[in-house]
């Protein structure tokens, strides 16, 4: 093992020292190996993205968890065998409604994705150690980047840090505040939402969208909420305002 590992420190010694030459020698080959490098680890330790939505449903109702799954993976097989292609049989079952635009029903399925932070440092940590057993097994890979002639005896540390141009902006979840008005006769009449936007100062910022029976708040890539109603509510005389002072946009919805 102690070997193994001594094998294993030499060949990442000579890679740098590689990459060291190839900055030197030509800047711009180093440059350009190290982006294509991030661009496929990026793509590599992507979360996965849904590209279709099928509905199934089961007609008579299953309380044996045995069962019911049993049954959604025999409706996942009939769906490969109708459709010719392969599913992940691992699922989740949604508690919202897959409805409204294809983008939105995107972001709520996306929504339910676990943290895929351990995964990604993974997967990560076993590409490094691939590419480096790959590169250092073929080596007219070298002789393509680095060129006989062109390569320097100083071993100077020149490698930079080159960071990704594009960075995700995560979207939180704000504070909001929910409560069904009743009248004298405490039938409800409709719902009103507070919800609180610090930093936010117009309403042209907020993007708000509102169906039968769920709500979604989109802000300025600062913000998201997301929420089932409680009851279903009366999209056409729904009203909304924000109030600048306290950064607070209020949503009146009637119920029907």
């Amino acid at each position: 093992m102690e070997s193994s590992s001594k094998g294993r420190l030499t060949q990442v010694t000579q890679l740098w020292n590689l990459l060291d030459d190839l900055a030197e020698s030509d800047p711009e080959s180093y440059k350009k190996f190290i982006q294509q490098q991030l661009k496929e680890g990026k793509e590599l330790c992507a979360a996965p993205e849904p590209q279709l939505c099928l509905q199934s449903r089961i007609l008579a109702a299953e309380k044996d968890q045995v069962k019911k799954d049993q049954l959604i993976r025999m409706a996942m097989k009939c769906i490969e065998e109708k459709f010719q292609f392969t599913l992940s049989h691992s699922y989740s079952i949604a508690k919202f409604r897959i409805k409204g635009s294809i983008e939105r029903m995107k972001q709520n399925l996306m929504g339910m994705q676990a943290d895929p932070t351990d995964l990604r440092e993974k997967m990560r940590n076993e590409l490094t150690l691939e590419q480096i057993s790959s590169t250092l097994s073929n080596p007219d890979h070298f002789q393509l980047l680095l060129p006989k002639g062109e390569v320097s005896s100083k071993k100077r540390c020149l490698i930079e840090e080159i960071s990704s141009t594009e960075i995700q902006v995560e979207m939180k979840e704000p504070t909001y505040e929910l409560k069904i008005v009743a009248d004298q006769k405490e039938k409800p009449q409709k719902i009103e939402i507070k919800v609180e936007l610090p930093g936010i100062n117009s309403v042209s910022l907020c993007d708000l969208s509102v169906s039968e029976d769920d709500l979604l708040i989109e802000v300025s890539e600062k913000y998201r909420l997301h929420l089932n109603l409680p009851e279903s509510v009366d999209t056409e005389m729904t009203t909304a305002k924000f109030i600048k002072e306290k950064a607070t946009l209020i949503i009146t919805m009637p119920l029907v």
